[in-house]
């Protein structure tokens, strides 16, 4: 496998200065000096390698649902086809190894300031679409196996990303509310209960 190169790996480090920045203070308080700072270069680096702070946004995107996939793909390891859809589920909301507050927090910051800039809409929508496609692809294994109808997959994918997005947002607006633990494993007993649900094959 080819090494990443310096210009990769330094405009990571500027798209996780910007994540950590839009954790603490948003997209509006996350100013090029900040994020300079939080990825330990100057600000004339920021600049160097993006033409503005919206470009680094676009980017860290798509960044943040490669993080999502990668954990993802270690968790299924060793797993059945039909377990694949609690593994996505963990992979977005289980604590422990790979969880990211950051991260979190900045995918609410993302999906508001989609609404304001076509843009940032795009690029949300792109990642939001491929991660539906895969959901949809996991809800229709985990019926197979239980010999269930997949007519109704992509409602049962829709709920599990509406019930996760949901999680997300309370859990940085509201996150005293939210018993410490709770969201992956009721988010999945959600989701295989509604596969149950569905009529047999």
């Amino acid at each position: 496998m080819a090494r990443p190169r310096n210009t990769d790996i330094r405009r990571q480090e500027i798209m996780r200065g910007l994540m950590a920045v839009m954790a603490e203070a948003g997209y509006e308080g996350a100013t090029i000096s900040l994020i300079a700072q939080a990825a330990g270069v100057a600000p004339g680096v920021v600049h160097y390698h993006f033409p503005n702070k919206q470009a680094i946004l676009i980017e860290l995107i798509d960044y943040i649902g490669s993080l999502v996939q990668f954990r993802f793909d270690e968790m299924c390891d060793g797993l059945a086809a039909e377990d694949h859809l609690g593994a996505f589920i963990d992979a977005n909301l289980a604590l422990g190894k790979g969880s990211n507050a950051a991260a979190v927090a900045c995918w609410v910051g993302i999906g508001a300031e989609s609404v304001k800039q076509p843009e940032v809409r795009a690029a949300y929508r792109r990642v939001a679409e491929k991660q539906l496609q895969l959901l949809e692809s996991l809800c229709d294994r985990a019926l197979t196996a239980k010999r269930k109808s997949t007519k109704h997959k992509r409602e049962i994918a829709l709920g599990v990303m509406a019930a996760i997005e949901g999680v997300f947002r309370l859990t940085v607006s509201v996150s005293e509310l939210i018993p410490r633990g709770f969201a992956a494993a009721t988010v999945k007993e959600m989701a295989y209960g509604a596969v149950s649900a569905q009529p047999e094959n």
